[in-house]
């Protein structure tokens, strides 16, 4: 009987220690401006701790992104990064940034804004709809399009995306009034779909990549996703995460676009509502 009050109070420890650490965590995170939450969050989708879409909104999937970021660097995993440690975040995380040369791409065609890891593709060229990237050994692939409304409407183009096809099978979907995300395995390689609605057509683009590619592409993946939005004339590349204080517009690694509206808030979000 002793035991089992000692276990229950060291659970009751335990637990109101981790609600304390969420809580300041969301204090802290909350206490940074909005570009800064947008960063950082961006920073660990490239170090593979956050897998939500980008938000700058503080919830289960944020808290864990920061302490799952700690434990990996042997820091004390209570969700409020030190100036060490963001210094650590942001070397690692532009690691990754640097070696694809993940940069702001504005496009014509497809009305899309997005970042690309432009390294990793050789021939480049444009499409009827949009543009098509492709690697040197044809290992992964990058499409973007836009389709108009009296060819497709956004429902039907989900249905279409989503129904039966042959050497398809879908690991994860998820349809909104603004967007839905699609992805999953065709025909042995992975893939992962993001299309986005306008009042005139449904853009979005289509990412193929081989399973040796799995770990720094379902990364990529999650950065492009959330980056993109609706090309505008003039626009700009959203919040740095360089950190530096005037970074050179030929640099590799650029500003990352912010979402012309704030994203809807979702399962895949970082609020984790």
């Amino acid at each position: 009987m002793r035991s089992v009050l000692i276990a229950v109070l060291v659970f009751l420890v335990s637990a109101g220690s981790c609600l304390a650490d969420y809580d300041r965590s969301k204090d802290w995170f909350n206490g940074m401006t909005y570009r800064e939450r947008i960063r950082t969050q961006f920073l660990l989708v490239f170090t593979g701790d956050y897998t939500a879409l980008v938000d700058g909104a503080f919830g289960r999937l944020t808290y864990a992104g920061l302490t799952s970021f700690q434990n990996h660097r042997d820091f004390f995993p209570d969700g409020v990064l030190k100036p060490g440690q963001k210094l650590v975040l942001q070397r690692d995380g532009l690691d990754l940034v640097k070696r694809v040369g993940f940069e702001t791409s504005h496009e014509t065609a497809s009305g899309l804004t997005l970042g690309v890891p432009v390294k990793l593709f050789e021939t480049s060229s444009p499409t009827e709809r949009g543009h098509l990237r492709r690697a040197h050994d044809g290992s992964i692939e990058l499409e973007t399009w836009r389709v108009a409304r009296h060819e497709s409407g956004y429902e039907t183009l989900y249905r279409r995306l989503t129904g039966p096809q042959s050497g398809r099978v879908i690991r994860y979907r998820t349809f909104r009034n603004d967007f839905f995300v699609v992805s999953g395995r065709q025909d042995g390689r992975d893939f992962y779909l993001r299309v986005m609605k306008t009042p005139q057509d449904s853009r979005g683009f289509s990412l193929f990549w081989e399973p040796k590619h799995t770990v720094f592409m379902n990364r990529l993946a999650l950065a492009m996703s959330s980056s993109m939005s609706a090309s505008r004339a003039g626009g700009n590349g959203g919040p740095d995460i360089t950190g530096d204080p005037a970074p050179r517009q030929n640099s590799l690694n650029r500003t990352i676009p912010l979402p012309e509206t704030a994203p809807s808030r979702s399962a895949g979000s970082g609020t984790g509502s």
